[in-house]
């Protein structure tokens, strides 16, 4: 990130930083609360990580040193390493050729080191970045693995809403199988039904049949008789005239 991107959040976390964690007069908490919209609450000093406890003794003599040094403007902003939330800075102080080098999270310095020597000064602002690194690798760690989770919840819920659709229709095709299979059996019974009732019908057709033959055989036989007697009887009367 470029040094001018982060100068004004840079300097607001300094600003507020530095008059919480050392007290500041009235006329100055007025000054931050009108640049920052801050209440005496939130000016409050933050909880300073483990790592400040192990801080040399002299950094509380350049933590109020870098306080004087940037409410009157006389440092210069040289480099600033953002990492996550943790970042690192080395401001330069023109008057005495120093150097101060910082480490804070969320814009509030937790560590400054007063250097006069440039390498010495650039080293240890390249360990800060290398802390920066460390630390922050946690935490974007645990971003990560929040949207994961996050991700992981939209799946899981896209596929409960795919498995109570595919059960939706799991039902629905059950039920229309079992519709059709019920009525499949009644097309059976039915179609069973009818092929009885054929059936019968053809034995009683069948029967009809033989008792209208037989009685057309009996009305023939009748007709013959009749005949054979009406000749019977003329043949008769012929003899009787001669």
């Amino acid at each position: 990130m470029k040094i001018s991107d982060c100068r004004g959040r840079f300097w607001l976390g300094v600003g507020v930083a530095c008059l919480a964690a050392w007290g500041t007069s009235a006329g100055a908490a007025d000054a931050v609360r009108d640049v920052t919209g801050a209440t005496s609450a939130q000016l409050a000093a933050p909880a300073v990580p483990a790592q400040s406890a192990s801080a040399p003794a002299a950094a509380s003599g350049a933590f109020q040193e870098l306080r004087d040094r940037i409410q009157n403007k006389e440092v210069t902003e040289l480099r600033t390493t953002y990492n996550g939330r943790y970042g690192a800075s080395l401001l330069f102080y023109p008057q005495t050729m120093g150097y101060y080098v910082a480490l804070f999270h969320e814009g509030q310095f937790w560590r400054v080191v007063k250097v006069n020597n440039e390498k010495k000064a650039e080293a240890l602002y390249g360990d800060f970045v290398r802390q920066t690194q460390v630390l922050a690798d946690v935490e974007i760690r645990r971003i990560k693995l929040e949207a994961q989770k996050t991700m992981m919840e939209r799946q899981l819920a896209q596929s409960e809403a795919r498995l109570n659709a595919v059960q939706s229709d799991l039902a629905i095709q059950r039920e229309q199988e079992q519709a059709l299979a019920q009525n499949q059996q009644a097309v059976r019974e039915q179609a069973s039904a009818l092929e009885t009732e054929r059936t019968a019908a053809r034995i009683r057709l069948t029967d009809l049949q033989g008792q209208i033959r037989s009685l057309e055989a009996e009305q023939n036989s009748a007709d013959s008789d009749l005949v054979r007697s009406i000749k019977g009887t003329g043949n008769r009367k012929t003899t009787r005239r001669h």
